[in-house]
């Protein structure tokens, strides 16, 4: 049975369409990079929310919409926009500190990065 995983991506890289989307998708479906050995399907993907971020009140709003189709949520990535924004261009999310919210509050495993293209 395959994996419901969700990804979150960086708003100020991804406006309304994103050429490097394509990269996400690519890596699970071809089962490469952090999705090797594993069967996974995206069933959403949302922003970080823009900076500063609100992450969590979409990500809450998602999941509502999710079990309202009674469609469950395996695990959560940030996607490697997410890396690169803290990398290079001064992201101010607190990604460790976010990341262990989401898996408290869901109780969903979270993962950062999606691939490496």
């Amino acid at each position: 049975m395959a994996k419901n995983i969700g990804i979150i991506y960086c708003q100020k890289i991804q406006d309304a369409t994103c050429v490097g989307c394509a990269k996400c998708y690519k890596a699970v479906n071809e089962k490469a990079f952090n999705f090797e050995n594993t069967d996974a399907q995206i069933v959403f993907k949302t922003s970080c929310g823009g900076c500063p971020g609100l992450v969590l009140p979409k990500l809450q709003l998602q999941m509502l919409v999710l079990d309202s189709l009674k469609v469950k949520v395996d695990e959560i990535y940030f996607g490697t926009c997410v890396e690169k924004s803290k990398a290079l261009m001064n992201c101010p999310m607190n990604l460790d500190g976010i990341k262990e919210k989401i898996e408290s509050i869901f109780q969903v495993p979270v993962f950062v990065g999606t691939h490496q293209y």
